[in-house]
């Protein structure tokens, strides 16, 4: 298989790293599931087990979008969205509960966004909710990423993204589109850890989410020249089974570092 390139398609439905999600569903059990999994594509998700309680939820939680997954074969999700409207204007996608055309009609006529079919994977409510974002920032008249600094800084580091030029303490660092990808990415949410299967398809695409071997690869690329030690990484660091993150390191840091790297 040849290593991917990004194409430009990748600009125009990119992961919603970092979006605050709320996942609604009857009982929490059912509610952490579905967060678990969407947290692997780089949500933030705060979980609602009790769908009448859902406007309190939505209301602390001030969420960029809501998941309806109500996971019944007798009940109303269109009730809920119609609570949810009432307190929120965030997009609202719905999981059917019967899969059934009147549910469907239901629940977008009480406001919802979208409607996916019954157990329906998580891969697609983030390919639909990724939808629901660019129509909406396609309406707007400007892309997501506009909302975030031209220039990121971490540490010694500067991500110049109109100019795509890095610098490490002052010093020009050359880095393949790639790897600036990559690092960019990293520097949209500094410090914290993006799951490697949101890195991965915002980096080279959704059809490589399973390609983890191209990440650990420019990883490593990244880490040989942005850190002093990259067998010791004090920037790029990593938490087992999670992903990355870009960090700006203390003086404490090479204390308490293992080490060990993926």
């Amino acid at each position: 298989m040849h290593s991917p390139t990004a194409d430009s398609t990748l600009s125009g439905l990119p992961p919603l790293v970092g979006l605050r999600l709320v996942v609604v569903s009857f009982g929490l059990e059912r509610a952490y599931d579905r967060a678990r999994t969407l947290e692997e594509f780089g949500y933030r998700v705060v979980s609602c087990g009790d769908p009448h309680t859902v406007d309190e939820s939505v209301e602390q939680a001030a969420p960029g979008a809501v998941v309806v997954d109500l996971a019944r074969e007798i009940a109303f999700p269109g009730d809920v969205v119609t609570q949810i409207r009432q307190r929120s204007e965030a997009p609202i996608l719905v999981v059917g509960c019967t899969g059934s055309y009147a549910e469907m009609l239901r629940c977008l006529e009480a406001g919802a966004d979208e409607y996916c079919r019954p157990r329906c994977p998580t891969e697609e409510i983030d390919l639909r909710m990724r939808v629901i974002f660019r129509r909406m920032h396609a309406a707007n008249g400007f892309e997501r990423n506009t909302e975030s600094p031209a220039v990121l800084r971490v540490g010694d580091i500067e991500i110049d993204r109109g100019t795509q030029v890095v610098r490490k303490g002052g010093a020009s660092v050359a880095l393949s589109p790639t790897e600036f990808r990559l690092l960019a990415t990293l520097a949209e949410h500094p410090g914290e850890i993006i799951p490697s299967k949101a890195l991965i398809a915002r980096v080279w695409g959704n059809q490589y989410a399973g390609e983890t071997h191209y990440l650990r690869l420019y990883i490593r690329y990244l880490r040989q020249k942005l850190e002093d030690e990259p067998s010791n990484p004090r920037y790029i660091v990593n938490r087992w089974g999670s992903g990355y993150a870009l960090e700006a390191p203390t003086p404490a840091t090479a204390a308490v570092r293992t080490g060990a790297v993926a």
